[in-house]
């Protein structure tokens, strides 16, 4: 691999003799003391993409003139842990969202200007995992910045997760939240129950959640239900089946998003399981 620009110490832009392919490749001091035309230390390679398109590549080399080395690195160490958490590859765009997010944050905080995020509650109720991950960076930020970062900067950092895996906007992340929130509150108050949120089942209901208010965001449906299935639930799960027409009218209502029977179909096998288990205590 020869190096064919240096974004910082520890982002290259590269050519691979061997795929004829240009790379981005990001690795701890991989740049450090590295010009145009040098080979890449292959062993200090971390993460690398295909530059399929020049946006990446534009605002890399964008971020790199305002963003330090050090906010660089622990990006990279934020992004790492959290695929490993996840047990998954997060979208490459959060290399650049995450270091211009820290960058900011860093800045705000020297000035002074502390942020309240109002959607914590909700991160810590519908994304356990991302906001454990955004407590874990504040902690690592804040010993290698010599900083105190509170649990509202954790809220955040896990927004920016949950935007990379599941290829959403930080505004989109932010509605989505909204969403289920206000679903959630539609099924607590129906059954007059309080969630358990360490139950399975509660975690399988926020994982369609997320999935279908997205789908209904980019305008995408199931539609592979077979009249009989739907009918058998309508009876037998009855309560749970209003319920999620009551959900699809609050949609309907306050959004104009509309739902078919397909969606209805598992919406409503997955309110009667969570509440089934709690009922079951």
């Amino acid at each position: 691999m020869i190096i064919k620009k240096v974004y910082n110490n520890n982002v290259l832009l590269v050519f691979d003799k061997l795929t004829d392919k240009e790379l981005v490749v990001i690795g701890s001091g991989i740049g450090f003391k590295k010009s145009k035309g040098d080979i890449v230390d292959t062993l200090k390679i971390e993460k690398k993409f295909v530059t399929q398109d020049d946006s990446f590549c534009d605002r890399i080399n964008d971020l790199s003139k305002n963003v330090s080395d050090e906010v660089f690195s622990i990006t990279n160490k934020i992004v790492d842990y959290a695929e490993n958490v996840l047990n998954t590859n997060l979208d490459k765009y959060i290399y650049i969202s995450l270091a211009d997010h820290i960058s900011f944050a860093l800045k705000r905080h020297k000035e002074g200007i502390f942020l309240k995020n109002e959607l914590l509650s909700e991160i810590k109720r519908i994304h356990k995992k991302e906001y454990e991950i955004g407590k874990w960076s504040i902690d690592y930020i804040n010993k290698a910045m010599n900083i105190d970062f509170d649990n509202n900067e954790a809220g955040f950092i896990a927004i920016h997760i949950i935007n990379s895996n599941y290829k959403a906007s930080f505004t989109e992340s932010k509605y989505i939240i909204k969403i289920i929130d206000e679903t959630l509150n539609i099924i607590k108050n129906y059954y007059n129950i309080e969630f358990k949120e360490d139950y399975i089942s509660y975690e399988r209901l926020i994982t369609h959640l997320k999935f279908f208010i997205k789908r209904l965001i980019d305008k995408k449906e199931y539609n592979d239900y077979s009249n009989e299935l739907l009918d058998v639930v309508k009876e037998k799960y009855k309560d749970a089946y209003d319920c999620a027409n009551d959900i699809k009218e609050n949609l309907y209502e306050k959004y104009k998003y509309k739902i078919n029977e397909d969606e209805i179909l598992y919406l409503t096998i997955h309110i009667n399981k969570v509440v089934s288990d709690i009922k079951n205590l």
